[in-house]
């Protein structure tokens, strides 16, 4: 069965199993997100000479654009939605598929407030309640799937990885990007790799308690193939038109989504240079206004988290109040106080401590950091669907 192990970056035997209060980790100290001074930054204003008021105002354009499709896609819960993607079928956003897929959100969204008026659409209760209590606690809990299972997962979603390798094999490193290592499993197309994955998820009460944390009805809405290797170091350089070392804290941030848990499910072994999945323990915790959620999520869709010259350039132009980004490792110094709360709770999750990693996205995570070799990761993303 589960085993829900306490987490540090000790030895397992160090600390008693399922022991919040025994942690060797600390959580996280701070009560919010870094935040980091970008006029004193070297690689922003410290670079960078005073903005002119033609590169503000058209700095502020780009982000309230974005601003109003980041709140759209709040207000339709478009993380709870049908999937859309290419690989579901998905062809581009036009007049018809516009109108078509309003009013499908709309249809969901009123029938979805119809059941929770009539008591229909409610959250599950765990059977066990160790599993949501420690998910509340830390923002992740590490588990044990056992070989048998793992064998299962690895059989159904061996297709996925085929496609995947077939389609990173014909891109050059120097042109692939993040989403060019993972591969999408659908219901239509891959049905087996759900069922499998419902089953298990059920057994361990993980999808009860993953409705029970967010308050409402959830199911595996995603099942990705991801891959990562030692050649693809996208953490790296992460101002490579200056001389700056890159920080300890690179790629930390939190998901750009709401509404959802994750589960990282390991189909093989990984160790400390093996980009294990990693996180700030209780970090879920911190205070982030809705405000604040709303300005870092805009600026990386809007691409001014790149730590490239120009996005840097415009991210620089835009009012003090604004400059805050989800995906903010990188632009914090390892002089920082910051830095240091960051370390203290940091949480490598290696295999020694399980194969089935939840947590929740709104929490300070990374992965993927692969330093040797190759990791071949499935995600769960734990949705209403």
């Amino acid at each position: 069965m589960t085993t829900t192990d306490s987490m540090s970056d000790l030895a397992p035997s160090a600390f008693a199993s399922g022991a919040t209060d025994t942690l060797p980790i600390p959580p996280y100290r701070g009560t919010s997100l870094p935040e980091i001074d970008y006029d004193a930054h070297p690689a922003y204003g410290g670079l960078f000479p005073k903005a002119t008021p033609g590169e503000r105002l058209q700095a502020l354009k780009i982000f309230l654009r974005t601003f109003a499709f980041v709140g759209i896609r709040r207000i339709v819960d478009y993380e709870n939605m049908p999937l859309l993607t290419k690989e579901a079928g998905f062809s581009g956003l036009n007049f018809s598929t516009a109108l078509r897929y309003i009013s499908m959100f709309a249809r969901i969204r009123a029938s979805r407030m119809v059941g929770t008026l009539s008591g229909a659409r409610r959250p599950a209760i765990p059977a066990n309640p160790a599993l949501l209590n420690q998910i509340k606690s830390d923002g992740i809990v590490c588990m044990t799937l056992s070989p048998d299972e793992i064998g299962q997962i690895r059989a159904v979603t061996s297709p996925g990885f085929a496609k995947l390798d077939e389609r990173r094999a014909g891109i050059p490193l120097d042109k692939r990007k993040f989403d060019d290592n993972v591969y999408w499993c659908t219901r239509s197309a891959d049905p087996q790799a759900f069922e499998v994955v419902e089953k298990i998820f059920n057994r361990y009460g993980i999808i009860e308690a993953a409705s029970a944390y967010l308050g409402r009805p959830v199911g595996v809405k995603h099942v990705n193939a991801q891959i990562n290797d030692e050649d693809y170091a996208f953490w790296k350089r992460v101002f490579a038109d200056t001389r700056l070392a890159d920080p300890w804290s690179s790629y930390l941030h939190i998901d750009a989504t709401y509404g959802m848990l994750k589960c990282a499910i390991y189909v093989h072994e990984i160790g400390p240079d093996g980009g294990p999945f990693c996180y700030i323990r209780g970090s879920q915790n911190a205070k982030i206004g809705w405000f604040e959620g709303m300005i870092r999520r805009t600026n990386d869709f809007n691409g001014f988290s790149s730590r490239k010259l120009e996005a840097r350039r415009k991210f620089t132009a835009l009012p003090r109040f604004l400059r805050k980004k989800a995906d903010f490792g990188g632009d914090v110094t390892d002089d920082s106080i910051d830095a240091k709360r960051l370390r203290d709770g940091h949480f490598s999750a290696t295999s020694n401590y399980g194969n089935c990693i939840l947590f929740d996205g709104n929490g300070i995570h990374r992965g993927g950091m692969v330093n040797k070799g190759e990791r071949r990761c499935i995600f769960i993303l734990l949705a209403e669907i």
